[in-house]
């Protein structure tokens, strides 16, 4: 009888630890869906007010950077448009170079922008950022 209500005890946890994880799923997807639907302003708006809790920025360092932001988002839904348009596909490493460059430009303005401290702050966010999200995808494999 021990045995029998131990195993009913399994089932029952690793039916709602499999349902949570749907839910879960359901959940990403759909908050996916609603980002997908931000206009490059809203993005640029978003990113912006997120940096200046998370760094204490000047207003005038929040106006500069939602500056390049808004840059930054028109510029990807121009390529965005533009990748849907073509269908011709150019080289990884073209497209791998654009990428990097472009990552270099904005980590090179947001250096002029924020102070010292902020920007060590603003890298090790973006480490700790890009650690958790290959975790994630590793985790979402799975």
């Amino acid at each position: 009888m021990k045995k029998l209500l131990i195993i009913a005890l399994v089932l029952a946890t690793t039916a709602g630890f499999s349902q949570d994880r749907e839910r879960k799923q359901e959940m990403q997807q759909k908050m996916k869906q609603e980002k997908q639907d931000f206009t490059p302003q809203q993005r640029a708006d978003l990113k912006t007010k997120r940096l200046a809790l998370h760094l204490d920025l000047t207003a005038a360092q929040q106006e500069e950077i939602k500056k390049l932001h808004l840059e930054m988002a028109n510029e990807r839904a121009e390529k965005s448009a533009k990748f849907q348009k073509n269908s011709e596909q150019t080289g990884y490493y073209q497209k791998t170079n654009a990428r990097l460059e472009m990552r270099k430009d904005y980590q090179d303005k947001m250096k002029t922008i924020l102070t010292e401290s902020q920007y060590n702050a603003w890298k090790e966010n973006m480490k700790r950022g890009k650690k958790n999200k290959s975790s994630f995808n590793r985790n979402k494999k799975q």
